[in-house]
């Protein structure tokens, strides 16, 4: 079945690894070919791969890399010494470095996570002025001014992705690359002995800037670090990755470190389908939450300090009336006198008897406030469903107090209420984590949404240059390194992986990581057509789904954002987003908890797919253009750059809604046959929605089906 997952499917409509017949091999540019031979002089060695131009499907060229000849399994690309890789070490220990001491509320890792970068743009724009001079002069040559990513696009180009929330974050990240340009700008005018006046304009800080968010390498290096040659290979979900390399004298060399075996794969060996060795493992962490501020009227929590006082008031005012007796015509003063005795014993007892009641009383609320309590403890309804549950859970206690206080319900029956409903939260939530852990293979974070979302609150942002250089310095504190250690390897090579083959005349690929498009364009100013590792956002207002008064009231109380989110993927079914669907219609001692992240109930569970299939037929409604309408523009040659990724990203989320919704009707139709009695092998054969893809599609779908077999058989 490997063979048929979405990663295969891919890479055969991509010809990915084959050779491709529009590529050319021109003749290397002088001021590149100069720099390949100064770097094979100083030990850089490249195998197999040639300097390359190709083409998009309207025909726009860009350069790359080229297979000479097949390249094998486990082989090394390109091996480059330690010491011409240019990283931050190099920037701090420079001519800058009085500068950077000078200036650490723009240049330290105590006041900016881009420090780096800072560092790093202060000093290539302080060698690219030296011209020739610079040991570096090479490097920076051959860095093309005519690339650039989402954020220095034009609002025309970048209104063409038909995204919203994405414009919102470039936009945004532009302008504060305007203030670190400025900042920088003001420093450097400060060191005219440094800084000649027309290096740092706002056209070679852009350069340089986009190099640096576009091709530096850090995740596993000691500094953000710039890599000669290697800049050359573009992105594809390959598993081509970078590694390290040690001599045999290097007393950091172990045995991970050893090469693995070259090797060729026969033509029927299949190709990993989801290792990305040594690359990054990435998530479109993209945050663009919208948070209730209004407030809700029609539901008050219950007050038991004023039910308490009211009801003492009106007792009272009854128990007052107790008072007004008098002697009766003809009563014996004795008698009279046993009355009143009588009365006084009974006034006596009225009073026991609503102090223990109103005791008792606020025993159960207490109770029912400890239970919601461990409810804001123990469940975060900051997820994607809780605030169903724990709206019902809420509304059930709720009603329980109320129906023991105006006497429809026993003590011990509100008691034992109160106690149930604290087993089933406490239930729940050990069914939530599992849900979370073991089948979205999300982490458990032990800070709760609401201090998350409290700490986030209070980030404070610096919108000029005199707020960030004015920020009050600490004189005890030392805000650089003493020592900036130089990279333990002795060599940088990339690497094919034990599961990677190219053939002769194939592009060769690096794999940047798991990327989204989102996250291409905002990296790296492009998207790729199938990319397996892409994503939807899909956002839904949920406010109108809930039922319970007391559930839009938490929403509204504790301001909680106006959205639930999803990611709809190639690569897996939306279990999330239909048990989101499932927990709408999800209702307390109707159905088990079980049900609630299990398929328990077939009938539940296809009405959850038919509210799925609902919201994402809405919501692709809302494209301006039609998929096919898109596959038409990728070959339309008046297309320039940003137009073509922008209709790669626009029919990209297009083919996303598409497969889903597919794979939602595949389900609504084999929960329907299972409901009609069709035994459970019979019931998953392929549909009218599977088209050419069933295998695929079956793949993905294995372990919700495998479910809906397990709920076939549940006893009645």
């Amino acid at each position: 079945m490997k063979r048929h997952s979405i990663g295969k499917r891919f890479r055969r409509v991509k010809g990915l690894r084959k050779s491709d017949p529009n590529a050319v091999i021109p003749e290397t540019p002088k001021q590149l070919q100069d720099y390949i031979d100064i770097l094979t002089s100083k030990g850089v060695q490249i195998n197999k791969v040639k300097y390359a131009i190709f083409q998009t499907k309207n025909g726009l060229k860009y350069p790359g890399l080229i297979a000479s000849e097949k390249i094998l399994s486990n082989e090394t690309l390109v091996s480059v010494p330690r010491d011409l890789l240019l990283t931050t070490r190099h920037a701090f220990e420079s001519p800058l470095k009085q500068m950077f001491l000078d200036h650490p509320q723009y240049f330290s890792n105590q006041f900016q996570s881009s420090w780096e970068d800072h560092q790093l743009m202060a000093f290539i724009l302080y060698e690219y002025q030296r011209g020739p001079e610079s040991e570096w002069h090479l490097l920076i040559s051959n860095l093309p001014r005519d690339i650039d990513y989402l954020v220095f696009w034009s609002h025309e180009e970048q209104d063409l992705l038909d995204d919203e929330k994405l414009i919102k974050l470039a936009r945004k990240q532009y302008s504060e690359f305007l203030l670190e340009y400025e900042t920088l700008k003001y420093i450097t005018d400060k060191y005219p002995q440094l800084f000649k006046p027309e290096t740092v304009t706002l056209e070679n800080a852009r350069w340089v800037y986009t190099h640096l968010v576009t091709r530096c390498f850090g995740k596993y290096l000691a500094y953000v670090t710039m890599v000669p040659f290697c800049e050359l290979f573009n992105h594809e979900c390959t598993d081509v990755f970078y590694d390290f390399e040690y001599n045999a004298d290097n007393p950091h060399k172990n045995e991970e470190s050893e090469q693995t075996q070259v090797k060729e794969l026969k033509e029927d060996e299949e190709l990993s389908i989801t290792s990305s060795e040594g690359s990054y493992h990435s998530e479109d962490e993209i945050s663009d939450s919208e948070y209730v501020t209004d407030t809700f009227e029609q539901f008050k929590e219950f007050n038991f300090d004023d039910f308490s006082e009211q009801s003492t008031q009106k007792f009272y005012e009854e128990f007052s009336k107790t008072f007004d007796i008098k002697q009766l015509e003809n009563e014996e003063e004795e008698e009279f006198n046993k009355r009143i005795k009588d009365l006084q014993d009974q006034q006596i007892k009225m009073r026991k008897d609503f102090n223990i009641k109103l005791n008792l009383q606020r025993e159960v609320f207490l109770l029912s406030r400890d239970c919601k309590t461990f409810v804001f403890q123990n469940i975060d309804y900051g997820d994607n469903y809780s605030i169903f549950f724990i709206g019902q859970m809420f509304a059930k206690l709720d009603k329980s107090i109320q129906e023991y206080i105006n006497g429809g319900k026993a003590y011990f029956m509100a008691r034992e209420d109160v106690k149930r409903i604290q087993l089933t939260c406490n239930t729940y939530r050990n069914n939530l984590y599992a849900f979370q852990k073991d089948v979205m293979k999300q982490p458990i974070y032990q800070t709760s949404y609401f201090q998350q979302k409290r700490a986030k609150g209070q980030n404070q942002t610096l919108d000029s240059v005199d707020q960030i250089l004015s920020q009050p310095l600490d004189p005890d504190c030392e805000y650089y390194k003493q020592v900036w250690e130089k990279d333990k390897f002795d060599r940088f090579v990339m690497k094919a992986s034990s599961k990677d083959q190219f053939d002769k005349g194939a592009q060769v690929y690096f794999c940047y990581g798991r990327l989204s498009n989102r996250m291409m364009l905002m990296r790296y100013g492009m998207s790729l057509e199938h990319n397996k590792y892409d994503h939807v956002h899909l956002r839904i207002e949920y406010l109108k789904y809930l039922q319970s008064n007391e559930a839009i009231w938490l929403v509204h109380k504790y301001q909680i954002s106006k959205f639930k989110k999803f990611k709809l993927k190639h690569t897996t079914f939306p279990l999330d987003f239909i048990v989101f669907c499932k927990s709408i219609y999800w209702t307390f001692n109707v159905h088990s908890l079980d049900s609630f992240f299990k398929i328990q109930d077939l009938k539940l569970e296809r009405k959850a797919l038919q509210l799925a299939l609902e919201i994402l037929v809405e919501d692709i409604s809302k494209f301006s253009d039609k998929l096919e309408d898109n596959e038409k523009l990728l070959h339309d040659n008046t297309l320039g750059y940003h137009e073509y990724f922008a209709v790669i990203y626009r029919l990209e989320r297009q083919r996303i809604y598409h497969h889903n919704i597919n794979l939602i009707k595949i389900c609504i139709v084999v929960i329907d046959r299972m409901l009609d009695g069709v035994p459970f092998e019979q019931a998953t054969e392929k549909t009218q929605f599977d088209f050419d893809y069933c295998e695929t599609n079956r793949i993905i779908l294995k372990k919700y089906f495998e479910q809906m077999r397990y709920a076939l058989y549940l006893p009645k």
